[in-house]
């Protein structure tokens, strides 16, 4: 797939337009009010078609969104704003402007496996949040998969350390960092194909990222991959974890990513047409790009470091 491609023009020009379009669209609105009520237990309501959320997902949704109406909102940053919780804004956004007018209802979801889980059997319509293509070579059966949110080579990602690390934090060349050793998941199929592409030697397997940053600030291990985070020191912090980021290094993944839906939901097809359709509106008119940029998602900050 080619990358997708936004010019500075398109970039922050989208809000009026969608912003008349949800407006024409008041019963949607009225419809999808409860999701501006932070705390809602949406999940054990029964009402509308079932989207599976990670709780933590949900937990900073809540507290991004607060009392406001989702499909107005147009400017994505802001404190609990990242890539997963604008992107379940996003959803939200697209399904609007596809006409899809049904209620939805969240269905929490501890692990990501289980989300998947949910998701392939037909208990839930779709994924909140997007997932790498690439790690479903098999799924035709199972599963459905929208528009790339991001495209091949978008989804760039910092190489984070412990602030006490010298020796990573002075690596300024691959050459550098293929010295150090990096954590990742096996099951993360194109974060372990990256590095291994790139010739990274040392790597090690963890399988719960609620550990990976306690094995780097404990020394076990010198780098893992995460997106960059918003603040002046792209600090990434993970249950009072703190890690930085390798300065004038990031890497590129090979990959494109996509929101889940069911092959075997009865409105799985119809929901890939309009969440389709909508996706194509928010990406001609520079949303997709703003929500990743004001979200930190896509770092600014980060444009002229060296790509790996």
């Amino acid at each position: 797939m080619l990358p997708v491609m936004f010019t500075p023009v398109d970039r922050f020009s989208a809000a009026p337009s969608l912003q008349a379009q949800v407006a024409r669209r008041s019963l949607l609105l009225r419809a999808l009010a409860a999701f501006s009520l932070p705390g809602l237990a949406l999940a054990q309501t029964g009402a509308g078609a079932m989207v599976a959320i990670p709780s933590d997902v949900q937990h900073d949704y809540e507290r991004f969104v607060g009392a406001r109406e989702p499909l107005a909102i147009s400017q994505y940053g802001g404190p609990h704003a990242r890539r997963d919780v604008v992107e379940f804004l996003l959803l939200q956004q697209a399904l609007a402007l596809g006409g899809q007018t049904q209620p939805l209802a969240l269905l929490s979801m501890p692990s990501s496996a289980r989300l998947q889980l949910e998701v392939r059997a037909g208990h839930a319509v779709c994924s909140a949040t997007s997932y790498w293509r690439e790690d479903f070579p098999a799924a035709e059966q199972e599963l459905l998969f929208s528009q790339a949110l991001l495209g091949e080579g978008e989804f760039e990602v910092g190489l984070y350390t412990a602030p006490g690390n010298a020796r990573a934090l002075a690596a300024r060349s691959l050459q550098d960092l293929r010295a150090l050793t990096f954590l990742s998941n096996r099951d993360w199929r194109v974060d372990w194909r990256t590095l291994e592409q790139l010739g990274i030697g040392k790597l090690l397997h963890a399988g719960n990222w609620d550990l990976m940053p306690r094995m780097v600030a404990g020394g076990r291990a010198d780098v893992l991959l995460a997106p960059f985070q918003p603040g002046t020191d792209l600090a990434l912090e993970v249950r009072g974890v703190r890690l930085l980021p390798i300065p004038g290094l990031k890497i590129s993944m090979r990959g494109t990513r996509h929101y889940l839906l069911s092959a075997r939901h009865q409105q799985g097809q119809a929901w890939k047409t309009a969440l389709d359709a909508g996706l194509a509106q928010l990406r001609r008119q520079g949303v997709l790009r703003k929500a990743y940029e004001q979200s930190g998602f896509i770092n600014l900050a980060t444009e002229h470091w060296q790509r790996l």
